[in-house]
C-alpha cells in the first residue's frame, strides 16, 4: 500500500472506530494512529533523512483516566526558514511523564526531516533515549 492510500485508510478507519464506538474509543484510535505515524516516520528518517538542531518550544503533560498521560513537545528548526513539529510520548505514571517533559523543556535536539519537505520532521528514539537516560525512572 502506498503511503498516501496507507494513511487515508487508518484516517478512514480511526472515523469508523469513532462513528461506532464513541469519543473514548475514538480518541484512542488517533492516538494510536499518531504513534504509529511517528514510527513511521522515525524509521523513514533512519534511512536516511538529513538532520539538524531543533529548539524545544514548549512541554505538555496531558491525562487521560488515571494511568494515561502523555507528554506533548513542541519544537521549532531552521530550514529554509522556521519550521515546527510535534512530538508525543505516554506514559503510565505522572511523575514519569513531568520528569520527561522537564529534561526536554529549553533542550536542543536532532530532529531529522525529509528532504522534499522539510515541514515533515521527527525526533529518533535513540536521541530521545539519550536524554531520558539522564533520569533513571524513565529508562
Amino acid at each position: 500500500m502506498s503511503e498516501p492510500t496507507h494513511w487515508a485508510y487508518l484516517i478512514a478507519l480511526s472515523i469508523k472506530l469513532l462513528a461506532k464506538f464513541g469519543l473514548i474509543p475514538g480518541f484512542f484510535a488517533a492516538f494510536g494512529i499518531q504513534k504509529l505515524r511517528q514510527k513511521y516516520r522515525q524509521r523513514r528518517a533512519v534511512e536516511g533523512w538529513p538532520s539538524t538542531v531543533a529548539n524545544i518550544q514548549w512541554c505538555k503533560v496531558h491525562q487521560e483516566g488515571m494511568r494515561n498521560y502523555w507528554v506533548e513537545v513542541t519544537y521549532s528548526y531552521f530550514v529554509g526558514e522556521y519550521r515546527s513539529g510535534t512530538y508525543i510520548r505516554r506514559f503510565t505514571k505522572e511523575a514519569h511523564a513531568d520528569d520527561f517533559a522537564s529534561l526536554l523543556r529549553d533542550k536542543q535536539l536532532q530532529v531529522h526531516y525529509k528532504p522534499d519537505d522539510p515541514s515533515d520532521s521527527v525526533f529518533l528514539e535513540r536521541d530521545l533515549e539519550m536524554v531520558a537516560a539522564l533520569t533513571p525512572e524513565l529508562r
